[in-house]
Parts: structure tokens; sequence; C-alpha cells
């Protein structure tokens, strides 16, 4: 849990505010684009039911769409780093992509973005070891 609220600080309160054309949680934005087509469509708000060919399926009905673009960046950078690996069956409902090789195969866009060195985003999961 730690994890993913302090890398939604990061992404919404830095990312999304610096590079904003890229990161912002707004329809339009490369991210926001990427995670309308993992969701099969643009939706504002959570549909009553996502098109069978969405893999991203984000179920909480409170939820704007700023929000929704936040847990998919959380949900990719964090497939990507490997730390889903272990909740496959977990996190089903919700995400597909739970290792770096099915992530790359069903959305190298995305894969790209937060590959890209320019904005320095995570490439090690935390470990609590720094020596």
């Amino acid at each position: 849990a730690s994890l993913e609220e302090i890398l939604h600080m990061i992404t919404e309160k830095g990312y999304a505010l610096v590079y904003p054309d890229v990161f912002g949680e707004f329809v339009g934005s490369t991210v926001a684009d990427l995670m309308d087509g993992a969701r099969g469509g643009r939706f504002l708000t959570q549909p009553s039911e996502y098109p069978a060919d969405a893999w991203f399926t984000y179920d909480d009905p409170t939820s704007d769409y700023a929000t929704m673009v936040t847990e998919y960046l959380y949900w990719a950078i964090t497939s990507n780093l490997g730390a889903q690996e272990y909740r496959a069956s977990e996190i089903a409902d919700e995400w597909i992509a739970y290792t770096p090789e099915l992530l790359e195969q069903i959305d190298p866009g995305i894969v790209q973005l937060i590959g890209n060195a320019t904005y320095r985003l995570p490439s090690t999961l935390p470990d609590g070891d720094y020596l």
C-alpha cells in the first residue's frame, strides 16, 4: 500500500504537473490516450461494463478520470518493475498485464513511455537496502 500511495503522489503532484502534455491526468495527454486504449475506449466515468477488449478495467465508480489515469500509470510502472507478478490472481479483475513481458506484449506504448530516459521514472523497486 505504501508503494502505491507514494507513487501516486509522485506521479500526480510531480510528473503530471511537470510534463502535463505527457503525464497530465486529463483527456488528451499521452498517458491518458494510452489508458483509453487499455480500457477499450474513452470513459470519463467508470462504465457499467467495459468492452470485451479492455484489459485495464478499473473498478471504483466514485473515481474521476484523473484518478483512473493515476491508477493506470501505477499499474504500468509497478508491473514493468515486476511488483505485480505475485498478485496475478488478486488483480486479474482490474489489470491483466501483471508482468513486464505481458505489459510489453499488451501495451508497448506505455512501456516505451515509462522507459523513456527523459522522464527518469523508477527503474528498480525499492527494497529497503540502499547501501
